[in-house]
């Protein structure tokens, strides 16, 4: 059985990766063979690189330049995809800029990938169970659909993946210090940053050194935002973009939304978004506070736990339930079943639009149940999946 598991995961990669390699040698510059556009959303990076290349750091923001710079990105097409991140990390897709955008899209799909890879084996120091299994979980999580979704459509869970289980694993080693390193890169998606070193914070043997190590990337992420829009730049993303984007997007896109604000929303029911946001938050403490709950599968509900309370959560981000899963296998490998059924939920999600809530908020809080449940098995964590 396992030999079978591992050639049925040989192939799914060997498939994906055919896929890739076709998908960009049958298009014609970054038209698809069927017509569509490669590049997902990456457009919006390679923009606001492009932006900050030129030195019109002013026009970070603006809407004109934005949509100026992506025309040849987007086919033609009117309009634009915003750029809402920090200053930071247009400054960080400035050397994608220095090739055409298709290989920056290649290059960028590859090293997401490699982060999907990279978690995993520093996963693999604290479930040593994924030693033997890595192919198969590797594969999963690639083929997990929300992940799926963005690593083919030039977003960033991978690497959001990867800084919540280092930031999980060296807590878990009692290298406090970096594991606040971790959180504080998370900082390129403050967002889901924040409520995760919060909740982190609780969990950490020394919270000076923790919170010391995230306030050295803050340090340094600050600085760079200084260069491109002066000491007060926070509030200028904040307005100009963050802020923007959220009411855009919610406007235009709120049907691939995955957040409780979302869901609570669309049917009328304001209050369940306040009700349900204190109660996750609430079990994330508490799991935090529990010294019997691995710190993995508190890390892994904290994580989900940003995704449903943020105003604005698209669907991809749910590829961080991943960690979840992962945890509770580990800890209870009985519910391999029950992970298998979630993990084909998500497929669902494309089905959006005729159903009445979100395939993948409901694998976010079946996944977080199932962590919360499986993980305080704590002696277990580790020994198989």
């Amino acid at each position: 059985m396992r030999r079978l598991s591992r050639l049925v995961s040989l192939a799914v990669l060997i498939g994906l990766a055919i896929g890739f390699v076709v998908l960009l040698a049958t298009s014609t510059g970054l038209r698809t063979i069927r017509g569509g556009r490669i590049g997902g959303d990456l457009p919006s990076f390679y923009a606001g690189a492009r932006i900050v290349a030129s030195g019109r750091f002013e026009k970070l923001y603006d809407a004109a330049a934005q949509e100026e710079v992506e025309t040849d990105l987007l086919l033609g097409a009117r309009g634009r995809l915003p750029f809402p991140y920090p200053p930071y990390v247009a400054v960080a897709y400035v050397p994608l800029t220095w090739v055409p955008f298709k290989a920056a899209y290649a290059i960028h799909t590859i090293l997401m990938a490699m982060c999907l890879a990279g978690a995993l084996l520093l996963l693999r120091r604290v479930i040593p169970a994924i030693g033997g299994s890595f192919l198969q979980v590797f594969a999963a999580t690639l083929a997990f659909y929300p992940m799926f979704r963005a690593l083919l459509g030039g977003q960033n869970t991978p690497l959001s993946f990867l800084l919540g289980v280092g930031a999980a694993v060296t807590l878990m080693n009692g290298r406090d210090f970096t594991a606040g390193l971790w959180i504080g890169l998370w900082l390129y998606k403050p967002q889901l940053a924040v409520p995760v070193g919060g909740v982190l914070l609780l969990r950490a043997q020394d919270k000076r050194r923790f919170a010391a190590g995230v306030a050295t990337i803050a340090v340094l992420y600050y600085a760079i935002g200084v260069v491109i829009g002066g000491w007060q730049w926070p509030l200028w993303w904040w307005h100009d973009g963050a802020m923007r984007f959220t009411i855009d997007d919610l406007a235009l896109e709120s049907w691939n939304g995955v957040s409780f604000n979302e869901v609570a929303t669309e049917h009328g029911l304001t209050p369940f978004n306040w009700i349900a946001s204190a109660l996750t938050v609430c079990g994330a403490i508490w799991l935090a506070l529990r010294r019997d709950v691995p710190t993995v599968a508190a890390t892994a509900f904290a994580m989900l736990t940003a995704v449903l309370i943020v105003p604005h959560a698209l669907y991809y981000d749910g590829g961080l339930a991943a960690l979840a899963l992962i945890a509770a296998v580990a800890s209870r490998p009985s519910v391999l079943p029950a992970v298998l059924g979630i993990w084909a939920l998500a497929w669902l999600q494309p089905l959006r639009t005729q159903l009445p809530v979100p395939p993948v908020t409901i694998v976010i809080l079946l996944s977080m149940a199932l962590v919360a449940w499986a993980g305080r098995r704590r002696e277990e964590l580790g020994t198989a999946i």
